[in-house]
């Protein structure tokens, strides 16, 4: 075997061995130079060589993860811009007013089987001529899909068919007080579970505006999911929207979060 012959090797004796050079006694030293210098040289690359993920600054996406004072300033001029009293605004953010609502969201999400964002879920119902629900139907769509993706499937009735199976979760019931675009007796609702933070969900912001769009017809549900493991201040953001929707109702609300998305 390759151990053993290595072994057998070093154990010829020493007047057997051609004597060596400077550089062949003192390989170990060279080795060991030449190892700390690469490590030195890997340390500099990684902390100040700008890379793909940086600005055009040089500045690292590490780097740039806004504080809680940035974030608030930011939230505030939200508020402002949208024609809210920002004082009042400021201290529902300060003293976390809102937390229970999104802990409610929270809790549906988990109920409802969600395990990441975004989630839709499609709601078919039909109503009976005194206005309540006669029937209801639902299904997912997980992740950011483009539009033709997602009609199909609301046209098929059923998730895309290369969407993994979900565990079967409670089913979605709306309420009066979801924020709601479109008509509150839409035979098709799509209910978004989003994270604010989320790269997926701010991607997939358009598409769904645009679906809206062209089909009025349908309604939209917007819940948050806020996963503060990988975004820090998307559940502070998401007491926001909802400080909005205190001050200024529903209109605010889909304002805030139009926004929001968009920083």
């Amino acid at each position: 075997m390759e151990t053993n012959n290595n072994h057998e090797h070093v154990q010829h004796t020493h007047e057997h061995q051609p004597k060596k050079s400077f550089f062949e006694k003192y390989q170990l030293f060279f080795a060991i130079i030449i190892i700390a210098i690469l490590a030195i040289a890997a340390f500099l690359i990684v902390h100040f060589v700008p890379n793909k993920n940086s600005d055009s600054s040089g500045t690292t996406q590490a780097e740039q993860v806004p504080t809680q004072a940035q974030t608030r300033k930011l939230l505030i001029g939200v508020a402002k811009d949208i024609g809210l009293n920002t004082k009042q605004f400021a201290a529902c953010l300060d003293n976390h007013t809102e937390t229970q609502t999104i802990a409610n969201d929270v809790a549906l999400a988990q109920k409802s089987g969600v395990q990441g964002t975004p989630t839709f879920f499609i709601v078919e119902r039909t109503f009976k001529s005194d206005g309540s629900v006669a029937t209801q139907k639902q299904f997912e769509i997980l992740g950011a899909r483009d539009e033709t993706t997602f009609l199909q499937a609301i046209a098929a009735g059923k998730s895309p068919a290369d969407q993994p199976a979900q565990p079967a979760g409670a089913p979605i019931v709306l309420s009066s007080t979801d924020h709601l675009i479109g008509p509150a007796n839409a035979a098709v609702t799509i209910v978004e579970y989003a994270d604010i933070d989320c790269p997926f969900c701010k991607a997939e912001k358009p598409i769904i505006d645009n679906i809206m769009q062209t089909h009025p017809e349908y309604a939209l549900v917007f819940r948050n999911s806020p996963i503060v493991q990988l975004h820090p201040w998307a559940e502070y953001k998401a007491e926001g929207d909802e400080c909005a929707t205190m001050l200024g109702g529903n209109t605010a609300f889909w304002k805030y979060l139009n926004a929001t998305m968009k920083s």
